[in-house]
C-alpha cells in the first residue's frame, strides 16, 4: 500500500528529524518543539497512576507522529490528553 505523503502534515517528529539531520529550523518550528516538550513533561508529571501515565504517553506519541506541529504553537490552546 502506498501513502501520499504530500497530504500528511509536518509533525513534531518530522521537526526532530530535521533538527537531528543538522537542518535549520525556523523560529516557528523551534517554538513548536519547545512547547511540545513542555506540554509532554507537564502532562506526564500530572498523571496520578501508572495506567494514566501509559495512556497519556501513548496519546502524546500519536500526537507527535500524526498532528501538525502548528498545533503546538500556542500553549494556551492545547488540551489535555
Amino acid at each position: 500500500m502506498k501513502f501520499d505523503t504530500k497530504i500528511l502534515p509536518v509533525s513534531i517528529n518530522d521537526l526532530k528529524d530535521k533538527y537531528f539531520d543538522g537542518l535549520t529550523l525556523t523560529q516557528e518550528e523551534e517554538l513548536a518543539l519547545r512547547n511540545f516538550d513542555q506540554y509532554r513533561i507537564n502532562r506526564l508529571n500530572d498523571t496520578k497512576s501508572d495506567a494514566e501515565f501509559k495512556l497519556c504517553y501513548l496519546k502524546i506519541q500519536a500526537m507527535a507522529n500524526l498532528s501538525s506541529y502548528r498545533y503546538f504553537l500556542n500553549m494556551d490552546s492545547l488540551q489535555s490528553c
